[in-house]
């Protein structure tokens, strides 16, 4: 096997050569091969690039894989993006070889949200662990008119909002209040084990998205992080929490702030991909699981262009499924990302 491609981490001077790339080789008018802005904010860290990338003899760019750190630790959990070579490359193998070369140096955790189901069995061959996040929803049974989702009447009838109040106190927070306020490092076996660095960049500075952080506290001690985005289409508009960090038996207790948001917004419903939580404690507070390959219940996940289907979303990891520190939400990896 031809061993003439060479394997490193990009730079900064890497930068237009690997967007015309993925514009050629991955998807044309990708955002990451269209907008420079949001590809540095996504995978510039410091002089490199968060990309390994693979060249030919003649110095041309023949393979990639991007990914994304999840806190600024050495060893730090990483999720894969985009990961492509091209054909007549003169290595049989050279794709497993990047993805090699990435494991090689030092992360804990390797892994990534949003993979191809044709992909599995290939993830599970190289010996990774495969999964599918669970699908929840609150519908809001005040909207009578469902323009974004499909949700039946007699769902609605069934569904009551909870007028009990809960004894954490929630709010908005800042930045600033998150660093000097959440004991991170009380989360350092979770997986991924997310710092205040990757909160900060990814929601609170956030290019195109407006994210809402709150604080979910006890007594003055912040328990909890719940990271949701508003979508709005249709003239209509849904909730969606993309991520949520902590201890998680308060969440079981949420269900009259996630109602008064939904209120307040006259959004049709509030929705939630995980994979790991508890799933009786997502249900004390009133979601329902989205059931796969309805026709009835429709709780669409892509809206960039918009597609009125429920949609499956699966992973790979390399740890054991039965671990029981992962937890994977929507926002992880590069899936809540404006296309």
């Amino acid at each position: 096997m031809s061993k003439k491609n060479e394997l490193s981490i990009a730079k900064i001077k890497d930068v237009d050569e690997i967007m015309k790339y993925i514009d050629l080789e991955w998807k044309k008018d990708h955002i990451l091969s269209i907008n420079k802005d949001f590809f540095n904010f996504q995978h510039e860290n410091g002089e490199n690039i968060n990309f390994i990338i693979s060249r030919n003899e003649d110095q041309k760019i023949n393979g990639i894989i991007g990914y994304i750190l999840a806190s600024d630790d050495l060893k730090a959990d990483a999720w894969t993006t985009t990961w492509k070579v091209s054909r007549n490359n003169g290595e049989s193998m050279l794709g497993v070889r990047i993805l090699e070369c990435l494991r090689s140096m030092g992360h804990r955790t390797i892994m990534s949200v949003g993979i191809g189901i044709d992909t599995i069995d290939i993830y599970e061959y190289l010996g990774y662990s495969t999964g599918k996040l669970k699908h929840f929803f609150i519908p809001n049974i005040e909207v009578n008119t469902n323009k974004i989702g499909s949700i039946p009447n007699w769902l609605k009838e069934k569904t009551s909002f909870d007028d009990k109040k809960t004894k954490y106190e929630i709010s908005k927070i800042t930045s600033e209040e998150l660093k000097n306020g959440f004991p991170f490092e009380l989360y350092k076996s979770r997986i991924p084990y997310k710092d205040w660095d990757y909160f900060n960049k990814r929601y609170f500075l956030h290019p195109v998205f407006n994210y809402e952080i709150y604080a979910i506290t006890l007594n003055g001690e912040i328990l909890s992080i719940l990271v949701l985005r508003e979508v709005n289409f249709n003239s209509s508009s849904i909730l969606r929490i993309v991520d949520y960090y902590g201890e998680e038996i308060p969440f079981g207790s949420l269900n009259n702030f996630f109602t008064k948001l939904m209120v307040r917004s006259q959004s049709e419903y509030i929705d939630l991909y995980c994979y790991g939580m508890n799933e009786d404690t997502i249900k004390s507070s009133g979601f329902i699981e989205v059931p796969e390959n309805s026709d009835e219940i429709i709780i669409p996940n892509y809206f960039e262009p918009f597609l009125k289907k429920n949609i499956q979303i699966y992973f790979y990891i390399d740890h054991s499924l039965e671990d029981s520190r992962i937890r994977i939400f929507k926002a992880d990896g590069d899936q809540d990302r404006p296309n």
